[in-house]
């Protein structure tokens, strides 16, 4: 499935399944799945211990990517609009360091 196309069941599965979340709700939900998903970074750094009872990975990136489809429908935009505006900036900030420009930080 494409990355448009799963918007596209997000936003429909959510409407079927009781209507979308307002958008602070869905903001909110975002920040969560976030947290979840830094969980997994700690317990991978060796900081803390995942409970025994945690998602995988891969399924609180799926739980993120899923809520940022119903915000990018909520703001009138779309996971592919997403996608190609960050390929964007990312090629132009490609040409910026071939030019002798700063790359940015990471």
């Amino acid at each position: 499935m494409e990355v448009g196309e799963f918007g596209l069941w997000a936003v429909d599965w959510a409407e079927g399944h009781g209507g979308l979340w307002s958008v602070q709700e869905n903001l909110v939900r975002l920040t969560e799945e976030v947290g979840e998903i830094a969980r997994h970074v700690n317990a991978q750094a060796g900081r803390k211990r995942l409970p025994a009872d945690a998602e995988p990975a891969a399924g609180e990136l799926g739980d993120a990517l899923f809520v940022l489809a119903l915000l990018a429908h909520q703001l009138g935009t779309s996971l592919d609009d997403a996608v190609r505006e960050v390929l964007r900036k990312q090629e132009l900030r490609g040409e910026r360091v071939e030019d002798g420009g700063m790359e940015h930080e990471r």
